[in-house]
């Protein structure tokens, strides 16, 4: 036998920081959940949302519920910029409407389900994917 000192391994160390999920961390869609969220918030293109089997899961049917809400909003503020004296106005709500759908559409990619400000009001009320 040999001098030598067997060496003990150490014990597992528990997992890495990066590793573990926090308790109070939400749990992420899948990707394509996100996608079709994302999509709810580029004008025409809510028909594919609305149109697939991903208009019953609950993420895409919050944000569907939205885009929906900006994508009347983003009409009517179209329809006011042909009004008589109305094209400036029409154009400063067309840009709220856009940087709205701009917040929603960087919130779903995160995953988040967060409500808009001042959308959340109407889509309370008015919500038809329910």
């Amino acid at each position: 036998m040999s001098n030598k000192k067997k060496k003990k391994h150490p014990a597992p160390a528990a997992q890495p920081a990066e590793r573990r999920a926090p308790a109070d961390c939400p749990v992420q869609p899948p990707r394509t959940a996100k996608l079709m969220g994302a999509l709810c918030y580029l004008n025409v293109l809510i028909l594919i949302p609305a149109c697939s089997r991903w208009r019953h899961d609950d993420f895409v049917k919050f944000h569907l519920n939205q885009g929906l809400v900006l994508l009347a909003l983003a009409t009517v503020c179209a329809c006011v910029g042909f009004l008589p004296h109305g094209s400036e106005m029409g154009l400063t709500l067309t840009l709220l409407v856009d940087a709205l759908s701009l917040v929603g559409l960087v919130q779903t990619l995160r995953g988040l389900k967060a409500p808009l400000p001042g959308v959340r009001n109407i889509t309370k009320g008015f919500h038809p994917f329910d």
